[in-house]
């Protein structure tokens, strides 16, 4: 290990700020052109997105939850129908499902993934469900080749929240390919950012001309719903320009990965299992716990200045929440699955000094 101690800061952060070459140049080159979101900045952007991620049709938006609002309506998710998820999503993803008079239906996780169990599908379809959505939490991917299968021989659409998840992917395909509608978001956090903002993916069409006339609040025609969501060309151009980043950023937050991987000796602290064909795009990285207090553990990581998402957003299935309580389906999977992980940042700004912590302390536990 690296003795460093110069570059050992604490607390770690839990994001990295982007800075990547080009970002000013971009930026003050785009204000001498439009910058609406009809701008051709924005089409721009969206042609890279497509060639970036393989896919037939980009439409940029507001925000991740613009993106999922949108998604669901043009799978055609309107009040009373009800739209199946897991629990262990972020609030982020039910609320854009309560926002269009849907219903949340809790679906249970695998025990050792936080794909949505096909059994437990099986038990939650009704003749109301209209579509289901999948979250890959923290980047890690589900199985999304079994799950589209079963989804699209039921009639359902299956919208992925990818907001952790770019550039993840399973049996060799980007994981948005297995989505009708795929979204995405490029908040400040992200892997990819743009400040505030998002963007939906899909190799439908006709999906595709819906999503664009719903963030044009319906092309103002008079006939067709919808609202603002588009994305500024400032925004649009500043995410143009990092996309060319983005396979060094994914290549660096995995080479830490491996290294806290590699260097983990502590019983019963071990890396979240990947599936066989799945390359994380490690948002975070995840450990999986069996300690006697796994709470305890997470407490003192982050006294010792290492954060943890389980801890600063109290992760907890859905359900757990008061908005929620309504909506209580029990998943033990799911509950069992987040008080029996902890996340480690693992982003570009990460040093070798902080690598070199991570492991000390967790193997001192």
């Amino acid at each position: 290990m690296t003795s460093a101690i110069s570059e050992l800061q604490l607390p770690i952060p839990d994001k990295c700020l982007q800075r990547t070459p080009g970002d000013i140049e971009a930026l003050g080159a785009s204000l001498l052109g439009p910058i609406s979101g009809g701008s051709d900045a924005v089409t721009e952007y969206e042609a890279h997105l497509m060639k970036a991620f393989g896919a037939k049709q980009a439409i940029a938006v507001s925000s991740g939850g613009a993106a999922l609002i949108a998604a669901l309506y043009a799978a055609g998710v309107r009040p009373g129908d009800e739209v199946l998820l897991p629990p262990t999503c972020p609030l982020c993803t039910v609320y854009p499902i309560m926002f269009l008079g849907a219903k949340p239906v809790f679906c249970d996780t695998y025990a050792d993934n936080f794909g949505l169990d096909l059994v437990d599908l099986e038990r939650v379809v009704t003749p109301a469900t209209r579509a289901v959505i999948d979250v890959p939490m923290w980047g890690y991917p589900t199985p999304v080749d079994r799950l589209h299968e079963a989804t699209r021989s039921r009639g359902l659409a299956l919208v992925l929240d990818l907001a952790h998840s770019h550039g993840a992917q399973l049996g060799g395909r980007d994981l948005s390919s297995y989505g009708e509608l795929s979204c995405y978001s490029t908040h400040e956090r992200k892997i990819l950012s743009t400040g505030e903002g998002g963007f939906i993916l899909t190799g439908d069409d006709r999906l595709a001309s819906i999503v664009r006339s719903y963030i044009k609040f319906g092309n103002l025609n008079g006939r067709d719903f919808g609202l603002n969501f588009k994305l500024s060309g400032v925004q649009a151009v500043l995410g143009r320009s990092r996309l060319d980043h983005l396979e060094a950023l994914l290549a660096r937050r995995r080479t830490t990965a491996e290294r806290l991987a590699a260097g983990i000796k502590r019983e019963g602290v071990r890396p979240f299992d990947i599936l066989p064909t799945g390359v994380p795009s490690y948002y975070f990285m995840l450990l999986r716990l069996s300690l006697d207090d796994n709470k305890g553990f997470i407490d003192h990581l982050d006294r010792h200045g290492i954060p943890s998402d389980i801890k600063r957003y109290g992760c907890k299935s859905l359900y757990q929440f008061p908005a929620l309580e309504p909506y209580t389906r029990r998943c033990p999977n799911a509950e069992n699955l987040l008080a029996s992980v902890t996340t480690l940042p693992v982003h570009p700004g990460i040093s070798d000094a902080q690598i070199d912590h991570m492991i000390s302390v967790i193997n001192g536990y």
